[in-house]
């Protein structure tokens, strides 16, 4: 394997599935420093950030080559196409938690068969109410089983200079100063079980605003910014709702913010990736710790039920009941002295500065 010249590496997903694996691209990287690799990831059928957006700025990969999921046949024609255009001598998978073992030997399999002269994937067994590793924690584990180990490289996000200028153009008529402290809010999510209620958000942005009196930036797609327009600002008039962003810009944004408060969605794994602080308030549809923001100081908010790890994207059954049993006053009592220690180390830092 070490002599392997031409790598493949296959993993599915966008934003947040992406940024969680970067630390595992980068493994995969140093360990092949001379070989030309090549990420194969598949293209989004909605709103969702592309995996190639995100991959493409890291300085990883020397290809980025795309599919499109969810055809059927048509989909597995294409992957064949891709891989026998790659042809490449070594083939590493990073498969999503749920995947069933099965499945990723299916897959590794039917890659083999495309001419992939070594394909190489797993997927690690988990107990559903365990508590599991962050999802880089559990990528890097695979790739250790698979031969490829050695320490984590972490995440290394590139400054990008150009967006830090197309933001504070985007944030000048709003009065926002990047090097002041501000928190970045998202209240989105791809999936329903993702989201917590808007008017509890509301709350909470109200209780902080009135508190510390920062600057709150939303961010997310044009359909929640328009959601945050309607149910937050009456709640919420200094909220700052800037024009839609950039994924470098995004970067950028949250590279500065005291903390990062919202749902458990891409933005939050983007903020965890630059070492933004993160609160989040987190549904149980997957095991617990497995999509935790990867990064030292956070705040979890999470209500253990016996339904957890259901996968669902959408809850009619139980009713989002993981998300609703959290309430207004448990996230406060926790975010305020969370934010509040946040300031102080920023005042503290800056003091010292001079």
């Amino acid at each position: 394997m070490t002599d392997s010249k031409n790598v493949l590496l296959y993993r599915t997903g966008h934003l947040g599935d992406t940024v969680c694996a970067i630390p595992a691209f980068r493994r995969v990287r140093e360990r092949f420093a001379d070989a030309e690799l090549t990420l194969l990831c598949d293209r989004p059928r909605g709103a969702q950030v592309p995996a190639a957006d995100v991959a493409s700025g890291l300085g990883v990969f020397d290809r980025i080559a795309t599919y499109r999921s969810g055809r059927g046949l048509l989909t597995l024609w294409e992957l064949r196409r891709r891989v026998r255009s790659a042809a490449p001598d070594l083939l590493l998978m990073l498969p999503q938690l749920q995947e069933p073992p099965a499945g990723v030997e299916r897959k590794r399999r039917f890659f083999a068969r495309c001419g992939a002269r070594d394909a190489r994937g797993l997927n690690l067994p988990f107990q559903p109410r365990a508590w599991q590793p962050t999802e880089a924690q559990r990528l890097l584990r695979i790739l250790s089983a698979v031969g490829i180990d050695g320490p984590s490289p972490g995440y290394r996000i590139p400054p990008r200079p150009a967006a830090r200028a197309s933001l504070a153009e985007k944030l000048r008529p709003g009065g926002l100063d990047l090097a002041a402290p501000f928190v970045v809010f998202c209240g989105g999510g791809k999936s329903a079980t993702q989201r917590w209620d808007p008017w509890r958000h509301g709350q909470v942005l109200h209780r902080l605003a009135g508190r510390f009196h920062l600057p709150i930036v939303g961010v997310g797609g044009p359909a929640d910014l328009a959601g945050y327009q309607a149910e937050l600002r009456p709640v919420v008039p200094g909220l700052k709702l800037p024009p839609p962003l950039t994924l470098d810009e995004l970067f950028e944004l949250l590279r500065r913010a005291l903390a990062y408060w919202g749902n458990d969605t891409g933005p939050m794994h983007v903020a965890a990736a630059v070492g933004c602080p993160v609160a989040v308030v987190m549904s149980g549809r997957a095991p617990p710790g497995a999509w935790h923001p990867d990064v030292e100081r956070k705040l979890v908010f999470r209500q253990r039920t016996e339904c957890e790890a259901c996968f669902l994207s959408e809850c009619v059954r139980e009713r989002h009941r993981c998300l609703t049993g959290i309430s207004v006053e448990t996230v406060w009592a926790g975010l305020g002295p969370f934010l509040e220690q946040l300031l102080v180390e920023r005042q503290t830092a800056a003091a010292a500065a001079g």
